[in-house]
């Protein structure tokens, strides 16, 4: 079981004494060698992660822990972080331009000339060949976004070209998304002729980022230093170290006391205190950023009783978007009925809506199904899990009161980050809060949605869709592109493998001074990666 904060939707004299314990807690603690922060100076950031890395070569597993630290060591061909929701969908890292040939087929990327690995070494297309290569070769997860590839050339140390089977208008934008977790560029000369999970430079690994491994204390912190040759140009703080901070109470608290400047949204505080006190305290900025997720819930249609389309529709019925707004976020967030989100208005079809809340209808549709209230009052039993973040925790914790007032036995199961991932892959699970992204291209519903796509984790499988997502990706034209993503967004309302219901609103906390957090604008286009830090800036 994950740690967490004290219910947000309870009640409120609760959630107060529960911060009393915790300033109780910070001041008896005060001096304790587990809460210290390490030895920090002026430009020195701290940061916390909630979880330990399995190793720091992420590029050949799913690895939460590990793309915080990894994420900064190495680089990427092209990146993409939350300047997104500006309208920079994709930019270079070690590429410093691209084009493509006019049937959309392939892609040629200028490599800037100025990048090094951390031993000295130059960065070239062999170790960009080589990483690709390998990851097609050996099936790792960036391979999804690069199933398409016939052929990688290297005409030269500073180009590569990449030609695809066929078109793909998402080619490069999604390579860019990917950059978050996967496709960091290693180095040939350390790799070559080792295996990846195994190679003992995942340890100590050298990368070209614009952070250098110092050292992995593990289950306890990373700390990186500044890259001075960095190819963007050397970082502004000197050290950057992650603290690994499982319980977001204990985040918080260290945040709350100053020992760090920065408190990531994966450790949103309670929304009362973001909307009652914390927006409100000067020496804080209370950081909105927009972002191309929804939150929604997953339901698995493997399981009975959800493989029945009518009893999808009574629990959309059964949801009630607007009140949980008011319990769970306290009105921060913005609800949502469509397959898509405002964010990105441009492919979204608002016609495809998903059901309002309605209780009657709900209790009516399970009776049609079969599923009549017992003498218990319940109809059957289901289990409710949750993205293990703040936001998917109190949805989860709504939804299971609203669930069981249509006479759903619904049951709230928590678990640590890498048990809940696992069980999702595993299709170990009857709803689950989660996430959709929809950019940066509308390609990105493939991944969800597609037949046996990798964060398709409720089983959903239709061809037609599958069709369709096919021929709208193999197009360059908007006008050819829209009214199909309009197409699959009806699919997905009348389907309902899941159901949207909020855009996702990410609440951050910085101490006054501090820029260039990826969650910042100032961070926007700069931050190589949603993890990245190479903007960062102290007060001045």
């Amino acid at each position: 079981m994950t740690g967490r904060y004290p219910s947000q939707v309870g009640d409120r004299v609760r959630t107060v004494a529960g911060l009393l314990v915790l300033v109780l807690l910070l001041v008896t603690m005060s001096g304790s060698r587990s809460l210290a922060a390490p030895a920090t100076g002026p430009a020195t950031l701290v940061v916390p992660i909630s979880v330990d890395a399995r190793t720091l070569n992420p590029n050949w597993q799913a690895d939460t822990g590990g793309y915080h630290p990894s994420s900064n060591i190495h680089c990427h061909l092209v990146a993409m972080d939350w300047g997104v929701v500006k309208g920079t969908p994709v930019y270079g890292d070690l590429a410093d331009s691209w084009t493509a040939d006019a049937a959309g087929r392939v892609y040629t990327f200028r490599l800037r000339r100025n990048a090094r690995f951390h031993d000295g070494r130059p960065v070239t297309s062999a170790d960009v060949k080589y990483t690709y290569d390998t990851i097609i070769e050996k099936r790792y997860p960036l391979r999804a976004y690069l199933a398409d590839v016939k052929e990688i050339r290297t005409p030269d140390p500073a180009t590569v070209v990449i030609e695809l089977n066929g078109p793909d208008a998402a080619f490069v934008p999604m390579l860019g998304i990917a950059s978050n977790w996967f496709g960091k560029i290693l180095p040939k000369h350390l790799y070559e002729g080792k295996e990846w999970p195994t190679a003992d430079v995942n340890a100590r690994p050298v990368g070209c980022g614009a952070f250098k491994f110092v050292e992995w204390a593990r289950g306890s912190s990373f700390t990186l230093e500044a890259n001075p040759d960095h190819h963007m140009g050397r970082p502004k703080i000197d050290r950057l170290v992650f603290r690994i901070i499982p319980d977001p109470n204990v985040a918080y608290a260290e945040f709350m006391a100053g020992r760090m400047p920065y408190l990531p949204f994966d450790y949103t505080p309670p929304y009362a205190e973001v909307a009652t006190k914390l927006m409100k305290d000067p020496s804080m900025d209370v950081v909105f950023t927009p972002s191309i997720y929804s939150r929604d819930f997953y339901l698995n249609l493997r399981r009975e009783p959800l493989n029945n389309p009518k009893v999808r529709r009574a629990i959309a019925h059964a949801l009630d978007r607007r009140a949980m707004n008011q319990l769970a976020f306290y009105g921060l967030w913005k609800p949502s009925w469509n397959a898509g989100i405002d964010a990105l208005p441009a492919f979204l079809n608002k016609n495809a809506r998903y059901p309002d809340a309605n209780r009657k209808l709900a209790e009516d549709l399970l009776d049609e199904a079969g599923l009549r209230r017992g003498p218990d009052g319940f109809r059957f039993k289901i289990s409710v899990t949750n993205y293990p973040v703040t936001d998917g925790r109190v949805m989860a914790e709504v939804a299971v009161q609203q669930l069981r007032r249509v006479g759903i036995d619904a049951r709230w199961d928590q678990y640590d980050p890498q048990t809940w991932f696992t069980r999702l892959r595993e299709g170990n699970f009857d709803i689950s809060t989660y996430f959709v992204r929809y950019g940066p291209d509308p390609d990105a519903y493939r991944e969800h949605f597609g037949t046996g796509q990798a964060r398709n984790f409720m089983g959903y499988s239709n061809p037609e869709l599958d069709r369709t997502l096919d021929e709208a990706r193999r197009s360059s034209d908007p006008a050819k592109r829209l009214p199909l993503y309009a197409k699959v967004q009806e699919m997905l309302v009348r389907d309902m493998p899941y159901i949207n219901m909020f855009t996702e609103r990410k609440i951050s906390l910085v101490r006054k001074g501090w820029t260039g957090f990826s969650a910042q604008e100032s961070g926007y286009n700069k931050s190589m990666t949603w993890f990245g830090y190479a903007n960062v800036a102290p007060p001045r």
